[in-house]
């Protein structure tokens, strides 16, 4: 169906309405990465059921033109049909949002600036789609394949069944000292010291998360057992017996895998044990991704970074062996599905908080194509364990 300001598509029982045929088609050309995203921010388009379908069917129908052209030479049809100005446009484009993206490296200064511009926008805000426990992280759920949404205490079963697992593949003991980078909300702590007894340790750049974090242990008198602060994991300099980073790596960088992994080898005592979670690219086109930039990167994680596997065996230290590694990506879909009904539901609410439509319209994007990528497994979510030798 169409009109003069009207489009609307149908394939596989997913709806396309476009709002603003002119607008959104000028973003698809210019950048089609970025220009989906950012015209749905805009209002130009919506889907029914909702965005991730579209996003699902996109996702799917460019992973199988992949595999049918895989090997095949010849001219790029879209070549042809752009046309050599477009195309110029859109070169510059690329280099444009390519240089946005670097110039927020995560060096010192710009790893707080960056952390600040997504962690630090509220609590309140946070509290509205997370489960109780404040974990903003991918849970483990027993069946992806039978989850019921509506069921709010699944997704914090699921946040607990993961501290469990990542607790065990630590080892905890309770004359342990564990180091934590980026303790986020304080869920991981508390779940770890009061089943063990241990001390430690969590670093985070989020002055909100901190704040949060510290009245939570106050209330739970175990002050004496954690202690949270406001560090960068480059400046931390004391020995302990276990290290643990859940989806941080993501906030490290390429040009910084080594540091990072050379600083948990240096922060751990020999036969000292080492837990990363984290998203991860898969090998074939890491490096195309980390030469770009993407929805992600530009409007929701500044300086964000997803590492293949092969580049973080790369980076390793020779002292630092990998034990473990397990695929949880799966789970990752349901637990943005999770967030993003959650997000939907109480938009009024969060609007009330003072975030625009358009703000809102962001992350319900954020959600819902992190979803779409994770359940077509485009992108995992791996627990990995390392040991000092």
């Amino acid at each position: 169906m169409t009109n003069k300001n009207f489009v609307t598509f149908r394939e596989a029982d997913v709806e396309l309405f476009i709002h603003n045929p002119i607008k959104f088609c000028i973003r698809m050309l210019m950048d089609p990465k970025l220009g989906l995203g950012e015209s749905f921010m805009a209002g130009e388009w919506d889907a029914r059921p909702l965005p991730k379908d579209l996003l699902t069917l996109l996702i799917r129908a460019r992973n199988e033109s992949a595999k049918a052209s895989k090997g095949k030479r010849g001219f790029k049809m879209t070549a042809v049909l752009l046309g050599k100005h477009t195309q110029l446009v859109r070169g510059v484009a690329w280099f444009f949002n390519y240089l946005q993206h670097k110039i927020r490296e995560n060096t010192l200064l710009g790893s707080q600036k960056n952390i600040r511009e997504h962690y630090d926008l509220g609590n309140d805000m946070f509290e509205l789609f997370l489960d109780r426990s404040m974990t903003y992280s991918c849970g483990v759920f027993e069946d992806v394949s039978n989850v019921a949404l509506e069921n709010e205490k699944l997704l914090y079963e699921a946040q607990m069944r993961k501290y469990d697992r990542i607790i065990e593949l630590l080892q905890i003991k309770p004359t342990d000292h564990v180091l934590e980078i980026g303790c986020g909300w304080g869920g991981l702590s508390l779940r770890a010291v009061k089943k063990f007894g241990c001390k430690w340790t969590g670093l985070t750049l989020s002055r909100e998360q901190l704040a949060y974090a510290q009245d939570l242990v106050e209330k739970e008198n175990l002050s004496d057992k954690i202690t949270l602060k406001y560090c960068d994991y480059r400046l931390e300099s004391n020995i302990y017996d276990k290290v643990v980073a859940v989806e941080m790596i993501e906030a490290v960088g390429h040009e910084y895998l080594p540091l990072f992994f050379q600083t948990i080898n240096d922060r751990l005592k020999r036969n000292g044990i080492a837990c990363i979670q984290g998203i991860t690219c898969p090998d074939s086109y890491y490096d195309k991704y980390r030469r770009s930039n993407d929805f992600i990167k530009k409007h929701i994680f500044p300086g964000g970074h997803m590492p293949s596997l092969s580049a973080i065996a790369e980076s390793l230290p020779a002292s630092l062996e990998e034990v473990s590694c397990e695929s949880i990506g799966p789970s990752y879909a349901v637990t943005l599905d999770f967030w993003d009904r959650a997000w939907l539901e109480r938009e009024h609410e969060i609007r009330k908080l003072g975030y625009s439509k358009r703000f809102h319209r962001k992350w319900q994007f954020y959600f819902e194509l992190c979803s779409a990528l994770f359940e077509y497994r485009h992108i995992d979510d791996v627990q990995m364990s390392f040991k000092r030798f």
